[in-house]
């Protein structure tokens, strides 16, 4: 009698595990195909009608990129600011909070890590501390609200200014360099470039006159030095052209060359001039053939 009754427990308890295992692996899968159709749609949405406004203003794709990833990043700061000092109740910050999150890890380890190459760990490491840094924030607020110096939030503040004092020494230490890449749109001995955003150099996208030793000519792509500056809003200058740069140009900070808007992969610029070369060379060939052709006739 005991071992039926146990039997039957058994049996139902199995039964049960199995519903939720089928109902949790059930909401799971529907979960992973609406985030999926999201996806999509926010990228028909961002291709389509987002980035083409962005696009007519000169605005590099890579620079759209870097863009969303501030954005995300700084809409977390703030939210949890407003957290901080209870603007916010508590399950709308969380709310925010993991969807701004969610957001920033997704551009920075998607379309970041995508369109910036070797360049990546630099733009990993400094929106993952200032997302770190910020979370630090929230948990120290809550864990000492008041350190009782007449001043509540002081020890947040002075925190903070470590904490990035301290990571930009080791961004400078560790991924800092004075050269960026650029795109020639006007040669001469005082060329026009164009500069994207490069983190590592400190530059920000905009037009630069610059001489022009190295003789590069439009359309190409060089390597630029930058003259570094200790407090600049606008990024640091760039002070002359050093070289035409190879393959290198490519996933460093340099631009997309031209004709690349999405991001779906750039020419390299070794690449183009040999092509450039070989119909040149075949188109040539094509005209000796024709004037030998025509001694014939």
């Amino acid at each position: 009698m005991t071992m039926d009754i146990a039997e039957r427990v058994g049996e139902a308890t199995l039964r049960f595990a199995g519903r939720v295992y089928y109902h949790a692996l059930g909401v799971v899968i529907r979960l992973i195909l609406l985030t999926r159709e999201l996806r999509s749609r926010a990228g028909e949405f961002e291709r389509r009608r987002l980035y083409p406004l962005l696009e007519r203003r000169g605005v590099e794709f890579r620079d759209y990129v870097v863009l969303k990833a501030q954005l995300t990043t700084f809409g977390f700061f703030l939210v949890a600011v407003l957290l901080i000092f209870d603007f916010l109740s508590p399950r709308a910050g969380a709310v925010l909070l993991l969807l701004l999150g969610a957001a920033c890890l997704l551009v920075t380890f998607g379309q970041v890590r995508e369109h910036f190459g070797g360049d990546f760990p630099a733009y990993r490491d400094f929106f993952l501390a200032y997302f770190l840094i910020t979370l630090l924030l929230l948990l120290l607020s809550r864990l000492v609200p008041s350190p009782g110096w007449g001043y509540p939030n002081v020890h947040l503040f002075l925190f903070a200014i470590l904490a990035v004092g301290v990571f930009s020494a080791y961004f400078k230490r560790q991924h800092a360099r004075d050269f960026t890449y650029g795109r020639v749109l006007k040669g001469g001995s005082v060329a026009l470039v164009k500069t994207s955003y490069d983190i590592r150099a400190g530059v920000k996208p905009g037009m630069h006159l610059v001489p022009n030793d190295a003789g590069a000519g439009e359309g190409e792509v060089v390597k630029l030095r930058v003259e570094k500056s200790f407090f600049n809003l606008r990024g640091n200058p760039v002070v002359e052209i050093l070289e035409v740069a190879g393959d290198e140009g490519q996933g460093g900070g340099g631009p997309i060359p031209r004709g690349g808007n999405s991001g779906a992969g750039a020419p390299i610029p070794g690449s183009q001039r040999r092509g450039a070369g070989e119909g040149e060379n075949r188109a040539a060939g094509g005209d000796s053939a024709g004037s030998a052709g025509g001694g014939k006739r």
